[in-house]
């Protein structure tokens, strides 16, 4: 019964990736073109494209995967402290006490727990289901 739950997780991660950047492709698409216009089918195909690119690229190059990896990792790490550079440097200072002791209702969910469960659902997703 494990061993079927993991091979189903794996299944659904893949298509879970697929639709997060098929979604954002077609919102960089939304946001840089005015003109086009947002169809439910557009994403279905994109993440369809997404999942064929994936699994031809993985089959046919798998020799060439360390390359890859090795590649993405460098422009992870030069892409965080380029991020992190730039946020430090433009940046508003806060005390200590205002960045571990204030929280907000931002979205106004009625309950500061409830907004800070809510607030932690995307930076969790990163951690689940992925096999390392």
């Amino acid at each position: 019964m494990s061993g079927w739950v993991c091979v189903l997780g794996w299944q659904t991660g893949i298509v879970i990736v697929a639709f997060l950047a098929g979604t954002e492709i077609q919102g960089l698409l939304v946001l840089n073109y005015p003109s086009y216009v947002f169809e439910r089918w557009h994403g279905t195909l994109l993440i369809i494209a997404i999942v064929v690119f994936s699994i031809l690229f993985n089959t046919l190059f798998a020799r060439r995967l360390p390359f890859v990896e090795n590649a993405v990792l460098v422009l992870h790490i030069l892409g965080f402290f380029a991020i992190l550079i730039t946020l430090w440097v433009t940046s508003e200072r806060n005390s200590a006490h205002v960045v571990f002791v204030e929280f907000t209702d931002g979205g106004n969910w009625g309950s500061i727990g409830l907004s800070c469960l809510i607030g932690m659902l995307s930076p969790v997703f990163s951690f689940i289901g992925k096999p390392s």
